[in-house]
């Protein structure tokens, strides 16, 4: 598997570097954003270890450009305790996030829950197309076309709308879309799941904040709603719809 680790502070890198390639990874390292964009285009990482917080520019913009050029799993390494920091890097689309100081072990987990997750996107789907109503998901190339237009898509988030379109029409709760999706059991994480909804709708909804496909069923889940442009949603229905999108 090979790795991209990027951070202005150099003693971290190196000493990640080392540790990493002692457990069998190839491993790029970078200190700034211009060193960052040049080795994730060379070296076309699997995954790209980075603080937000580097100098040279928006870097998870940088991300999303760089991701729509060669696509890679992104785990965030941030100083930040604040709730809203670990929000705006889920909804960029980050697959991870971990807050330092960090024990090594816990790095190396994250390393290896992320990668589990990417290759389960491909072994566990049944079919790598999906077609709901104007929505056609693939997963395999991580993309989805509304209306024949085509969006890339995270990892995370192609596993997320996969899960929601091979059940439209039925209600996914919180604790299976992160048992699907981020592959632990337990209480689902309301505010991890709602950025990578949040980042969803930004990409495939007309009007994110008035949504016409995924829809939000209050206390329960998600729901990915089959329909065509061309229906006529009945005027209590849309109502009904419209109440399940807060």
């Amino acid at each position: 598997m090979k790795l991209l680790v990027i951070d202005s502070d150099r003693d971290l890198v190196e000493m990640l570097t080392s540790w990493l390639k002692t457990l069998g990874y190839e491993v790029y390292r970078a200190y700034n954003s211009e060193r960052a964009r040049s080795e994730w285009l060379e070296q076309r990482p699997d995954l790209v270890i980075i603080d937000p917080m580097l100098k040279g520019g928006n870097v998870l913009e940088m991300c999303r450009d760089l991701r729509a050029k060669h696509d890679a799993l992104v785990l965030v390494l941030t100083d930040s305790k604040e709730v809203q920091d670990e929000v705006r890097c889920l909804e960029s689309g980050a697959d991870d996030y971990l807050r330092k100081p960090f024990f090594p072990a816990q790095l190396l987990a994250r390393i290896r829950a992320v990668s589990r997750r990417a290759r389960s996107t491909l072994e566990r789907r049944p079919s790598s197309v999906v077609t709901v109503g104007p929505l056609r998901v693939d997963s395999l190339h991580n993309e989805v076309s509304v209306h024949g237009k085509l969006v890339r898509l995270t990892p995370t988030e192609s596993k997320l709308l996969h899960l929601l379109a091979i059940n439209a029409n039925d209600v996914c709760t919180a604790n299976q879309i992160v048992t699907h999706v981020w592959g632990y059991d337990g209480d689902g994480d309301a505010c991890l799941i709602k950025a990578h909804i949040r980042h969803l709708r930004q990409k495939i909804e007309p009007s994110p904040s008035d949504p016409r496909y995924i829809l939000t069923v209050p206390g329960v889940g998600y729901t990915l709603i089959r329909r065509n442009e061309e229906q006529k949603v009945p005027v209590e229905s849309g109502k009904a719809l419209r109440a399940l999108s807060i």
